[in-house]
């Protein structure tokens, strides 16, 4: 049975959101009249937020882990050579902090598999280290909760 995971609802709601701010500033201008270079940079610049979540899916079959993103394309890993999966914050960089890392055993055709977690519901993030730790190994971290409750923990056992 395939499972396949979108975008979601929350990272539509504040990443598409956030996209039609240029729309906000177009309809302010528009009292001095309608300008075109606006309206065109408004509407590709939400087409391309809107393009971008669509891109996301993570789609899991019998015999595969799939990830599909806008700039990186499909990447596919096979369930054999999966040899461990873990929940990762990394904050800096180009990537996104919250980040599920999917490692894969020597002498295979991909390092590893990095899908940017922070677009996907609990449960997909859920089934994806399930899958690692039924085909090798498993580490959430202590993220699965989110990384606030991480923090307040960590600060509660200093005490």
């Amino acid at each position: 049975m395939n499972k396949r995971y979108r975008a979601d609802f929350p990272a539509w709601i504040l990443f598409g959101g956030l996209s039609l701010f240029p729309w906000l500033i177009v309809w302010l201008n528009s009292a001095r009249g309608l300008d075109i270079k606006s309206l065109l940079v408004a509407a590709i610049l939400s087409g391309l937020a809107f393009a971008f979540l669509g891109s996301f899916k993570i789609m899991i079959t019998p015999t595969e882990l799939v990830f599909r993103s806008l700039f990186r394309g499909s990447q596919i890993i096979k369930h054999h050579d999966i040899k461990a999966v873990r929940l990762d914050w990394r904050f800096g960089g180009t990537k996104g902090p919250l980040r599920l890392v999917v490692e894969s055993r020597e002498g295979t055709n991909m390092e590893r598999l990095d899908i940017n977690a922070k677009f996907f519901s609990r449960a997909a993030i859920d089934d994806v280290l399930a899958l690692g730790s039924r085909v090798g190994e498993a580490d959430d971290n202590g993220l699965r909760d989110g990384v606030v409750l991480k923090t307040l923990r960590s600060s509660r056992d200093q005490k």
